[in-house]
């Protein structure tokens, strides 16, 4: 016993937090045990989704909130709009902080103010400055999502990353189709401000989440480029992002005006309609980023953007029925790449800086195709689909470029 009684202290010494074996077993574990980061895309898609339920349920409470303002549709459609030209015009300033602040600390802000515009929301106060509470909100969003993608893109090693930012982005899905059936819900039921109560506490539970459970990366302050092209393929980036929502915000938008005018679809029908659309949205969202982690990136979204311009050509024919809706949602499912461009932005540069600028130019083609397609409407609906085709076609060239 006196024998291995040397052998057996040096062996707890080696144990102890300063020892050689406890080294090299903490160094070890990682590469045995799945990292905790392996819970984090069901967190990060509840995360994403209040904030997607927060923007897409508000279509559907415009006529509540008209009726109670005494406002015209032409004036509380402002909320939609006041939100996503606040939310591009603001993302790139908190993109100038993002690498030079940890994602925790720039996440938890923009909650805040997150939470501050939908409380103003809910207490229903004068139009004024409810145009002005979705601002606040607006801000707060378009400083959070760059946060959670950057940080995604520092915990999660490159060829998962796509698949994590596909779940995350699969709850800005999963809230197209469903906020707008639960906001008719809430306002059929309660009043429209208890929709936006419950986003708030939606909200303040993301805001736990991330207090309590992101930790500070060692990649989330680090030396960077204050351009915001510190890889010249950035730009080209950008400019995908940007075309490829232009012809995607010029579809949504006026297509549920055309399926009520053209098509004579009923609400009921134009509801079920948008919320398989939304469906179809997440199922693509969630293949796009699993297939890009095993064929590229670059590669997956060379496929959907010839994918989704063949498709905008076969649509300008006047199909009816059933060979219309697989039409739709095939265009839905094709459309759903938002994960991938954030991946392979993540990949050049600065993480925080050039997806602040990503989401920028995302809302920025949005509105130019929701903006710019008015002028064209009075034309019908296939030089919509033909206008769409020609930004999608030339989103398709830029990645030659990449």
């Amino acid at each position: 016993m006196t024998h291995f009684l040397p052998q057996y202290i040096s062996f707890l010494s080696s144990c102890h937090a300063k020892g050689v074996l406890w080294r090299e077993l903490k160094g070890a574990i990682p590469a045995i045990i799945p990292f905790r980061r392996q819970l984090h895309p069901l967190w990060f898609f509840a995360q994403t989704f209040v904030i997607g339920l927060d923007l897409y349920i508000v279509s559907p409470l415009l006529p509540a909130i008209s009726r109670q303002y005494h406002q015209p549709p032409s004036m509380v459609s402002l909320l939609v709009t006041i939100f996503a030209l606040t939310y591009a015009i603001s993302s790139p300033v908190w993109g100038i902080f993002a690498d030079h602040y940890t994602r925790r600390r720039l996440a938890l802000l923009g909650l805040l103010l997150f939470l501050g515009g939908d409380l103003l929301t809910a207490l229903e106060p004068p139009f004024r400055y409810l145009l002005w509470s979705r601002a606040i909100a607006a801000v707060g969003a378009a400083g959070f999502t760059p946060s959670l993608y950057a940080y995604i893109a520092d915990t999660t090693f490159i060829h998962h990353r796509g698949r994590t930012m596909s779940i995350a982005s699969a709850g800005f899905s999963s809230a197209t189709f469903l906020g707008i059936p639960l906001g008719l819900i809430i306002a059929d039921v309660w009043t429209w401000s208890t929709a936006f109560w419950l986003i708030f506490v939606l909200a303040l539970l993301s805001w736990g989440i991330t207090w309590k459970f992101w930790t500070v990366s060692k990649h989330d302050i680090v030396p960077q480029n204050p351009s915001i092209c510190p890889d010249s393929r950035l730009a080209v980036n950008y400019i995908v992002t940007a075309l490829a929502y232009a012809g995607f915000g010029a579809v949504y938008t006026y297509l549920p005006l055309d399926l009520t005018q053209s098509y004579h679809f009923s609400p009921l029908r134009l509801t079920v309609f948008m919320m398989a659309f939304g469906l179809f949205g997440l199922l693509g969202t969630l293949g796009a980023g699993y297939l890009s982690d095993r064929v590229g990136h670059l590669r997956v979204i060379r496929w959907a953007l010839l994918a989704e311009t063949l498709l905008l050509l076969g649509l300008r024919h006047p199909w009816t029925g059933a060979i219309l809706w697989l039409g739709l949602l095939l265009f839905s499912l094709v459309t759903s790449y938002t994960p991938v461009l954030k991946a392979l932005v993540s990949a050049k540069g600065a993480k925080g800086l050039a997806l602040s600028w990503n989401n920028a130019a995302m809302y920025f083609g949005l509105s130019l195709g929701a903006l710019g397609m008015g002028m064209l409407w009075p034309y019908g609906m296939t030089t919509i689909y033909l206008s769409a085709t020609i930004f999608t076609t030339l989103a398709y060239v830029m990645t030659l470029r990449l």
